[in-house]
């Protein structure tokens, strides 16, 4: 007998473990940049490396949510619906604040609502 349900869970947690794995490397990218081209030590570059050091702050909340919902962490799997939910908005409300300080414009999709859930 197959777990779809348990399968979905897995596969929701696999798809925000990517998204956030993914923006860590392209904010650590950015602030490289910023360091390399010694932007870093103008008033702008300054500006753009403390957002990128807010967004990675962000994004290590987003990482210890994802660390909560998969039980892997000290902390048990949270097992209410509505708790469960509750922990992804605050990830896609983590990711979108990230991407706002990271220069990131566009919307990505939002993976809580993906159907068939």
């Amino acid at each position: 007998m197959v777990d779809l349900q348990g399968a979905r869970r897995e596969r929701r947690l696999e798809m925000y473990r990517a998204r956030v794995a993914e923006r860590l490397r392209t904010n650590r990218a950015a602030v490289e940049a910023l360091y390399q081209g010694g932007t870093l030590f103008s008033p702008q570059g300054t500006r753009a490396g403390r957002a990128l050091l807010r967004a990675h702050q962000l994004l290590q909340r987003a990482d210890s949510l994802l660390e909560q919902l998969s039980g892997d962490g000290v902390v048990p799997a949270p097992r209410l619906p509505e708790r469960i939910d509750e922990l992804y908005r605050e990830l896609d409300t983590l990711l979108s604040r990230s991407d706002a300080l990271s220069g990131r414009h566009h919307r990505a999709a939002n993976v809580a609502r993906l159907p068939g859930r």
